[in-house]
Formats: C-alpha cells, sequence, structure tokens
C-alpha cells in the first residue's frame, strides 16, 4: 500500500506534464517537472520514515526493506526523469511555445526601431 507514494510523483508527471504541453492548465511545463522532481524527494523520505516506524513497532531489526525502497525509489526517479525528457522533446517537436513566439515579435519590433535610425 505505501508503494503508491513513489509512484504519484510520476503519475502526477505523466497526467500534468501531458496538460502543460497541450496548454489545458496554466502552470507552465517547467513547473510541473519541479514539483515532480521534489515530491518525490518528500515522498521518499516519508516513505522511509513509514517503514522504519513499522520496523521498529514489529521489533524488526532487519533492514532489507529499507534497501528495497531506496533501489525502488532510484528506479521510479529514473523512470520519472525518462518521462520528463520524453515530453520535453514531444513540447520541442509539436508544441506551440507562445513564450518564444512573443520574444519574435519583440525582437522584430526592436529591428525595425533600429532600421529607421540607420536612414
Amino acid at each position: 500500500m505505501h508503494i503508491i507514494l513513489i509512484i504519484l510523483p510520476l503519475l502526477f508527471q505523466i497526467i500534468f506534464g501531458r496538460k502543460a504541453i497541450g496548454g489545458d492548465i496554466k502552470l507552465r511545463f517547467d513547473t510541473i517537472c519541479l514539483i515532480s522532481f521534489f515530491s518525490q524527494i518528500i515522498f521518499t523520505i516519508l516513505e522511509f520514515n513509514i517503514i522504519v516506524y513499522y520496523l521498529e513497532k514489529n521489533n524488526n531489526a532487519c533492514g532489507m526493506p529499507l534497501v528495497g525502497l531506496i533501489n525502488i525509489s532510484l528506479l521510479f526517479t529514473l523512470i520519472l526523469f525518462i518521462t520528463m525528457f520524453i515530453q520535453y522533446r514531444i513540447k520541442k517537436l509539436y508544441g506551440n511555445d507562445e513564450e518564444d513566439e512573443i520574444e519574435d515579435e519583440d525582437d522584430k519590433i526592436e529591428d525595425y526601431g533600429n532600421e529607421e535610425d540607420e536612414f
């Protein structure tokens, strides 16, 4: 049951990263990636503390569940980074970056102003 905490940031990234690329939500894609990454760290620490609590409660001295948690956490962090990279590439290939369009319009306005000074 507690493994769900480790999977939540990946699910968040998949769902809301797709929505951020499509422009369905106001959050930017990089904000979604940061939230996913930091929540992965926070949920791993929280899960670690939960497992330690249950191990102490049951008077169990074996730390193998903690080793398993760290390995699973590293695996899901790697999968999270791969998902972020794939979504980033999709955004660059098919996304319409409104920010880039605004910057291009600003550059055109500046270029037009510079042409008048040359005459």
